[in-house]
């Protein structure tokens, strides 16, 4: 996740009425997203071109590359339209003219005969694999191949990861270079953002249908590009007929958090006619929504699985802030409002807590060695899991307190040590770290709950979700450690059940309360350890 080239930002204007938007409106989403305790990690609006507005929630920073879940497809789905228009591939290739798959015949192969990149694009491949598949046991290629079928291909829509990073192997073999080699001259560089870190499979082949790491700006020049219909500042980037077919009812109606008559198109979700929108769109709230009736588009990155709640919102406040006028009259009172609630935002600071003196003596510099850790670790079950190689199972924590501060050493699997500076009494401290193949930018802070129990809160500023640790010493030496990711599993079955068109109520929200609790306690349960006797960690 290095970059060493500079690009250009887009334009600012110097108020968002300029830019023929209402502040009031502005105001009134980003507070209605607070005041419904949603998860907002970043926010851009552009209209005409031009950012009339952004906001970046501490500790979250402009400058520091998310990671994209389904956002991660439209990029994908975008390189395949370059590979259509060069005459590298047609959507009726079969995937097994790239990749044959020889077994016993069976049904299964002869569907595996005869599923199309169209298929994979569409969600139609017809392939039945779990969400709780081991991308870091199986060999990806090969799972998909050896996976069975729920469906003939072209029969129905069924959301599937896998089908996005077949996409990736295939425009691979097709152009001989890696994906984001590939899109370098022909996407990122005509819109001046810099080669994105895209997380790969064993062998190297970038994921596809995940693990793309953009800034807010980046994704918002990406919208900006499929609004103009594939035209960036007064070129041509991507070939319009792509632009046209991607953004146009492949699929008539899908299941969706937006409404009962949202549509697919080539990995765009296509709002309702009189919407007039059209997205892409990422687990935990990540989105790029384009107003074409409006010359607008609007971005945002979060750590929310609420995505109806967040999607009422959005359509509360949007396109209501847009004006015929452009610029809009102008109105400093609102304006003022409006910057001191985004100054608000990109200000918080966490819980203030007295330090414990005589509490942090008593650990200081002890090395504490953990058991039965599961999967725990500093990223939370929705990165993790989607990693070839896995960090986790947390051990060897160390704390290292001074007048200034603390530090906090430990060591995950596939990983170096690593050490990250903690804030103390209402203060963030940003340490970078190396997890597996990630560096991970963090921001982190600590809290004394009592004399006995101490809670270390570890945001990874680059990732949708983040952790606790709550310890709790005990006089013997034995440590407890609570650990929970946020927002889990309860909050993710929720989603799931969203996203295929259910509405949880009362009953279905209590048994994703039970699933998520039963899941955590295998997948991602608590653990302890003991502080070692007549050891101190060094440094």
């Amino acid at each position: 996740m290095s970059y060493t080239k500079k690009y250009t930002s887009l334009p600012r204007t110097t108020t968002p009425e300029e830019g023929g938007v209402l502040s009031r409106e502005i105001k009134g989403f980003l507070h209605d997203c607070d005041a419904r305790g949603l998860n907002m990690h970043s926010f851009m609006l552009v209209r005409s071109g031009a950012v009339v507005a952004e906001c970046y929630w501490a500790p979250f920073k402009k400058d520091v590359p998310h990671t994209m879940f389904s956002f991660s497809k439209g990029i994908t789905g975008t390189a395949v339209g370059f590979a259509v228009s060069e005459g590298l591939l047609s959507l009726d290739d079969k995937v097994s003219k790239f990749f044959p798959y020889s077994v016993k015949k069976d049904k299964y192969n002869t569907y595996n005969d005869t599923v199309t990149v169209r298929h994979l694009i569409t969600h139609q491949s017809g392939k039945k694999i779990s969400v709780l598949n081991n991308c870091e046991k199986h060999e990806w290629l090969e799972n998909w191949l050896s996976a069975p079928f729920d469906a003939a291909p072209g029969e129905k829509f069924n959301y599937l990861s896998e089908n996005i990073y077949m996409l990736s192997r295939i425009v691979t073999k097709v152009s001989g270079q890696s994906l984001t080699e590939y899109l370098t001259p022909r996407l990122f560089e005509p819109l001046g953002i810099e080669t994105p870190y895209w997380e790969t499979d064993h062998n190297g082949f970038a994921a596809g249908g995940w693990g793309a790491y953009f800034k807010t700006e980046d994704m918002a020049k990406i919208g900006i590009c499929y609004l103009n219909r594939g035209k960036y500042d007064g070129r041509q980037v991507i070939p319009e007929e792509w632009i046209d077919m991607a953004t146009s009812r492949q699929i008539q109606k899908i299941p969706s958090v937006f409404n009962e008559n949202t549509g697919y198109g080539f990995q765009v979700f296509i709002q309702s006619e009189e919407m007039g929108t059209f997205s892409f769109n990422g687990l935990y709230s990540q989105f790029v929504v384009m107003y074409p009736k409006y010359d607008a588009v609007f971005v945002c990155t979060a750590g929310e699985p609420q995505e109806d709640l967040f999607m009422r919102l959005l359509q509360k406040h949007f396109p209501a802030a847009f004006t015929d006028k452009i610029p809009a009259e102008a109105n400093p009172d609102e304006f003022e409002k409006l910057t001191e609630y985004i100054y608000k935002c990109e200000h918080r600071t966490p819980p203030m807590a007295l330090r414990k003196p005589e509490s942090e003596a008593k650990i200081n510099g002890r090395h504490i060695s953990m058991r039965k850790r599961g999967n725990a670790g500093v990223l939370g079950t929705g990165n993790l899991f989607m990693l070839s190689h896995r960090s986790g199972r947390i051990d060897d924590f160390s704390f290292h307190f001074s007048e200034n501060g603390l530090k906090v050493r430990f060591k995950e699997k596939n990983s170096p040590v690593s050490e990250i500076s903690v804030g103390l009494e209402g203060q963030y401290e940003y340490s970078e770290i190396q997890l597996s193949d990630l560096t991970v930018p963090v921001a982190s802070y600590g809290t004394w709950l009592n004399d006995k129990s101490f809670r270390l809160t570890i945001i990874p500023i680059s990732m949708a979700q983040y952790r606790e640790f709550t310890f709790t010493f005990r006089a013997d030496g034995s440590v407890g450690v609570k650990s929970v990711a946020k927002p889990g599993f309860k909050e993710l079955f929720e989603f799931y059940l969203m996203f295929n068109g259910t509405r949880p109520g009362g009953f279905l929200k209590k048994a994703c309360g039970v699933l998520g609790s039963a899941m955590s306690l295998v997948l991602d349960p608590n653990f302890g350890g003991r502080i070692e006797r007549n050891h101190s960690a060094a440094g």
